[in-house]
């Protein structure tokens, strides 16, 4: 039996096993990052492990001082960061194809400033427990997404009036937490930490609202992904190709809802993460000359890996400088993106 690159016309071959290299090349990098980065998490902190102390926590625990810190510390924070990478990532990718813009980001859609404004309330006016907090997040950027898609329902959820309903739900909510700032009696700057997207002190309790969320979100993205394809076509063209438009835009809006709403509450507005992933893997699969575009079936998953190696990267690095990992996804992925981009250009 022939090999499938064999019924290829002459000339394709060489640049689909390119492009599979390609593709190898970027999955192994991110796991590669993932998992070093990964090890210095757990082994860093206030006090330092060895990779073989590491090692000893997880195949002999005990009640000693390093399988308290790595199992029930350091873990949990660094699922957080790797579950809040892939679901950015992917979300972003979702967005960015749903509305066709490649500027598109969780934060389009209104859904993580409707999830901040809750828990800033919370944080600002109550003693909720982390639980209901988080909990009270979900909800806020549920509704924010609800609100942001009832708007846009009218014009048929027009690629163009979804952005710009989810552009006018996100500056009232963020216009609503700079009131809700000023005009709240307790200390603000553990609430402004928290906008600027933060992992610390981060638990179990966290990792297991946020990782069920994430874990179907992520799975549902994976099995929708092929509709995505159709959808950066005109909607005109996959109507008469009887293509549900507006179902499918609404069933993989409400997956990037689902993704966005969850990680916001658990790790804060963390959005570049979301707007960069989905771009970083356009620029390294993409390849001009013979590729025109990338398949959603790949991009969704690689973008995925790479919202979550670089979020992984951002949060080792924020642990050793005592930041919040939102400043240091710009710090990280911002001169990585330029130099992709010239990359390109060049």
């Amino acid at each position: 039996m022939s090999h499938p690159t064999s019924t290829l016309p002459k000339g394709m071959s060489h640049p689909l096993r390119m492009f599979r290299r390609r593709q190898f090349l970027v999955v192994t990098v991110c796991f590669a990052l993932i998992f070093f980065s990964g090890l210095a998490s757990l082994m860093t902190g206030e006090v330092y492990f060895s990779a073989s102390q590491v090692a000893t926590a997880f195949l002999q625990p005990s009640d000693s001082l390093s399988t308290f810190l790595v199992i029930e510390l350091r873990l949990p924070r660094f699922l957080i960061a790797l579950f809040v990478g892939a679901t950015l990532g992917m979300a972003g990718n979702i967005v960015q194809s749903i509305t066709r813009n490649p500027l598109g980001s969780p934060d389009l859609m209104g859904v993580s400033a409707g999830a901040s404004f809750a828990i800033v309330v919370c944080m600002a006016w109550s003693t909720l427990p982390p639980l209901a907090l988080l909990s009270v997040g979900t909800i806020g950027g549920f509704s924010a997404g609800f609100v942001t898609f009832l708007i846009a329902w009218k014009t048929r959820l027009d690629p163009l009036h979804l952005t710009l309903s989810g552009m006018c739900i996100s500056l009232f909510f963020n216009a609503a937490i700079v009131v809700v700032l000023i005009t709240a009696k307790a200390d603000a700057n553990g609430i402004y930490f928290w906008l600027t997207g933060s992992l610390m002190d981060r638990t179990w309790q966290h990792a297991v609202l946020l990782i069920p969320f994430a874990f179907i979100g992520l799975l549902l993205g994976v099995v929708f992904s092929k509709p995505l394809n159709l959808l950066m076509l005109e909607d005109i063209t996959c109507e008469s190709l009887g293509f549900p438009v507006h179902v499918w835009r609404v069933t993989l809006g409400f997956i990037a809802v689902v993704l966005t709403a969850a990680t916001v509450s658990v790790a804060g507005p963390i959005s570049f993460v979301g707007l960069i992933a989905p771009h970083i893997t356009r620029l390294t699969l993409h390849n001009k000359r013979h590729i025109q575009c990338v398949d959603h079936r790949q991009s969704l998953p690689i973008s995925a890996l790479i919202g979550a190696a670089l979020v992984c990267v951002a949060d080792t690095l924020a642990k050793l400088h005592n930041v919040p990992v939102g400043i240091l996804c710009v710090l990280v992925g911002g001169p990585l993106f330029v130099y992709l981009i010239k990359k390109k250009v060049e």
